[in-house]
């Protein structure tokens, strides 16, 4: 797992969408998806139920989501 996929996740988990998530990040919709993708590859679970152009965080994904938000207020606190 790389910190830049934790951080694709958490932007498209706190934004609710991957093209918004992909103008936020300055890169394309479907490198997010893509990266997110293999973050739920390198980490054996969905975090994702994708539907159509909507989708849902499973109950893991609901939980990445807090701990990465968690992780990133206490880095940026530390700058």
């Amino acid at each position: 797992m790389l910190l830049k996929q934790l951080n694709y996740f958490a932007t498209v988990a706190e934004l609710g969408s991957f093209t918004e998530a992909a103008y936020t990040l300055g890169i394309s919709q479907s490198a997010v998806s893509q990266q997110i993708k293999a973050l739920e590859e390198d980490l054996s679970v969905q975090l994702i139920i994708r539907n159509n152009r909507t989708f849902t965080l499973t109950r893991a994904g609901e939980y990445l989501a807090v701990r990465a938000r968690r992780s990133e207020e206490r880095r940026v606190g530390k700058e």
